[in-house]
């Protein structure tokens, strides 16, 4: 007899019901009293990152956007988001990296070099302390805004690294916020027809 995994089961329920104007999230709060998973507007309020351990989330068909107030030079405050298809296996994340003085620099996992050889950001940083940041991923791109600022956009045919195309190509179905990353404090799908 074949096992299928439950949280398999449940984002795949999820998926069968979700519609164009719909994105896929928990909550544990709010109209939920028994954190069952639910479809929230396109149009939902800030959560707080760290109220859920998984996130179901379409990436592809939803931009995401993280709001932080880390200052640039601040101890272990990058910002991560790791990406999963529907299981429990992790198949890459992007870093943000506050840690160093200057410009925020990033890190794509199996596609860049890793984490102590970041890549530059090629836009120039906006000086406000709380920013909106927008990712935005397709099957052969990686966006990332800041205040409604392209920091960069990166394709993964430029990668060196063998998998990078094979890994990012496949669709997101699942975010998480890792807790190395403390940069992150409330997500929300872009609002369609409102800049971040």
């Amino acid at each position: 007899m074949m096992r299928i995994p439950i949280m398999f089961v449940v984002w795949l329920l999820m998926v069968v019901e979700a519609t164009d104007d719909s994105i896929l999230m928990t909550r544990n709060s709010d109209n939920s009293s028994n954190g069952d998973p639910k479809f929230v507007s396109r149009d939902a309020e800030w959560k707080d990152c760290w109220e859920d351990d998984i996130i179901p989330y379409m990436l592809e068909n939803h931009p995401l956007q993280v709001k932080t107030d880390s200052a640039l030079g601040d101890q272990d405050q990058d910002l991560n988001v790791l990406f999963y298809r529907w299981g429990p296996v992790e198949f890459g994340y992007i870093t943000i990296i506050f840690t160093e003085e200057g410009t925020p620099t990033f890190e794509i996992d199996g596609c860049t070099e890793d984490y102590w050889n970041p890549d530059p950001f090629t836009g120039v940083l906006p000086t406000e302390q709380e920013k909106v940041w927008t990712l935005t991923k397709t099957s052969t791109t990686i966006t990332m805004e800041c205040n409604d600022v392209e920091m960069f956009s990166y394709n993964f045919a430029q990668s060196d690294l063998p998998g990078c195309v094979a890994s990012y190509s496949q669709n997101v179905g699942i975010i998480d916020f890792n807790y190395f990353g403390l940069a992150a404090d409330f997500y929300r799908p872009k609002p369609s027809g409102i800049a971040a």
